[in-house]
């Protein structure tokens, strides 16, 4: 009869532990996808409208300790140009020394963080082109560095493309158990 009992309870507290793992994921999926969802914040020293409207986009450009943020997106760059269509923000173009950039993009890959001079960052396709002096780490992919390196966030496909004589370099470290 107390063996029945203590099976129950452990098997009560094993779905207990499902449904909590279950929960955080779903949460932590959710409050990931809310990222596409949150205000999109840009800040800086200076700020300067550019009337011209080309292709459907205008253009603000933002210079001097440029900070983005967007849910879990952080983004500290010297200047930025935003470019801006019907369907809200297009792209991005980022530079700095460096550009750092940082996102949460699951629960599995966890968050990455990138360095680079230059980041065009094609928001509505969540794609990325990184180049100049590139580093990214990310708990899967160890981390890479090289000139030239693009990165779909939706597919989380990274790819590096050899640049003059420097080539793509990838550091994995060892699992510890």
């Amino acid at each position: 009869m107390l063996k029945q009992s203590i099976k129950r309870k452990n098997k009560l507290a094993h779905k207990l532990i499902l449904v909590l793992l279950l929960v955080f994921h779903v949460h932590t999926v959710m409050s990931l996808e809310s990222d596409k969802m949150a205000d999109f914040v840009l800040e800086g020293d200076n700020f300067k409208n550019l009337p011209e409207v080309s292709a459907g986009m205008t253009k603000i450009k933002y210079w001097g300790n440029v900070s983005i943020e967007q849910g879990s997106l952080k983004i500290m760059s010297n200047d930025a140009i935003i470019y801006n269509g019907d369907n809200g923000i297009v792209k991005v173009i980022l530079t700095g020394r460096p550009v750092k950039m940082e996102q949460i993009i699951d629960a599995e890959f966890g968050k990455i963080d990138v360095k680079a001079r230059k980041i065009d960052f094609m928001v509505q396709d969540e794609l990325l082109l990184l180049t100049g002096d590139v580093v990214i780490k990310s708990k899967i992919q160890g981390e890479m560095s090289g000139e030239k390196i693009t990165m779909n966030l939706k597919t989380k496909e990274i790819k590096g493309v050899k640049s003059e004589n420097k080539r793509v370099k990838l550091i994995i470290k060892p699992r510890l158990k």
